[in-house]
């Protein structure tokens, strides 16, 4: 982890969950929370370099695996890196979903599709086609980590038996459509580079619409919702 942004407000939050971690959840990998990692790494018998590599992330994986119920981060920005960490963290807990790719992005990156359920009835559920909208790929995940938690401890899920609506209904998540827009909105493409200089001059074509905070569109300034057919989230 060598940059600021979105995933070190992930890293953050999850010190600050386990107590390492007493400052804000700004993004900026500072000395506060360098100091927090080396504790962490103390604790945990690794070497105190204040480096997250690969050691001690392995060491932070099994409690963002579910470790005090943490999955889905609600509290943070929500970046295509850290949605690829709690599609990981779900399929490790419950091997029943089914992870598969849609396609890519122009950036290349996986448009992930996650399948529940065996019933005859299909429903699709969609978030993040306009990347500011990027709330709902967390909210549509934490619906999902919540899902798999009550069908496998059997119970209800908003009044409904989640095993029921597992065997008469298969559901089709696609939870950020649009990642390359989210990673810019979210801060995980960062301002000195080439891609945020890019789209900033497609912005510039817009002065009413805040940037990056306004950005709907892809990376190439695309609005995708042009080419959904589906109902979304």
């Amino acid at each position: 982890m060598d940059q600021d942004g979105p995933l070190v407000e992930f890293l953050q939050n999850i010190l600050k969950i386990f107590g390492f971690y007493e400052g804000n959840i700004d993004g900026i990998f500072g000395n506060t929370t360098k100091r927090a990692v080396i504790n962490f790494q103390n604790a945990f018998g690794l070497n105190p370099d204040g480096i997250v590599g690969r050691n001690t992330w392995n060491a932070l994986m099994p409690y963002i695996n579910g470790g005090l119920g943490f999955i889905v981060p609600t509290n943070i920005n929500y970046s295509y890196s850290i949605l690829q960490i709690n599609i990981n963290s779900l399929k490790t807990l419950y091997p029943f979903l089914e992870i598969s790719s849609s396609g890519k992005s122009v950036l290349g990156n996986d448009i992930p599709v996650i399948k529940i359920g065996n019933g005859e009835k299909e429903v699709f559920y969609s978030a993040a086609i306009h990347a500011n909208e990027w709330i709902t790929s967390p909210l549509l995940m934490q619906f999902l980590a919540d899902y798999c938690y009550t069908y496998v401890n059997n119970l209800n899920i908003y009044g409904y038996s989640a095993r029921q609506l597992y065997d008469n209904t298969t559901i089709y998540i696609m939870p950020m459509i649009n990642p390359d827009g989210v990673n810019l909105v979210t801060g995980e493409i960062r301002p000195n580079s080439s891609l945020y200089t890019n789209t900033e001059l497609i912005a510039n074509n817009y002065p009413n619409i805040p940037f990056p905070n306004g950005w709907k569109a892809n990376i190439r300034g695309v609005d995708l919702k042009n080419f959904q057919p589906f109902v979304t989230l």
